[in-house]
């Protein structure tokens, strides 16, 4: 029973040390945070809403808590989804979420032009 638990623990700091961000993993990383940037932007100029309840609740404590709860969220769901990269599952669950991160900024930078093209009419 002991070897096993050696074992196992080898295996644990062998697969840390071979930890290994795929450009999806990158990318997902990336565009977390500029989602996570664009939405406080948006949150402080009062020109969108969180509907995400956890999050709106976040932001109303604290701007700061906010993108740390986000960026806690998705950086330990991916840590968890890279230690298990041997599993096709994980593979296309880090590309899913880098895919839908994107198309999420692109909404932001199309709600970006969209303000500033109305800029001079708000308020």
């Amino acid at each position: 029973m002991a070897a096993t638990a050696q074992q196992q623990e080898r295996d644990f700091w062998a697969a840390l040390r071979s930890f290994y961000l795929s450009p999806a993993s990158v990318a997902l990383l990336v565009l977390n945070l500029l989602d996570g940037l664009f939405t406080l932007t948006f949150l402080q100029l009062e020109v969108a809403e969180e509907l995400n309840p956890l999050m709106r609740l976040a932001y109303e404590h604290s701007p700061l808590l906010f993108m740390f709860a986000k960026l806690v969220i998705v950086n330990a769901g991916l840590a968890l989804l890279c230690l298990h990269r041997g599993m096709t599952a994980s593979r296309m669950a880090i590309r899913a979420g880098a895919l839908i991160y994107a198309v999420i900024n692109v909404y932001h930078l199309a709600f970006l032009a969209h303000l500033l093209h109305r800029w001079p009419h708000l308020g």
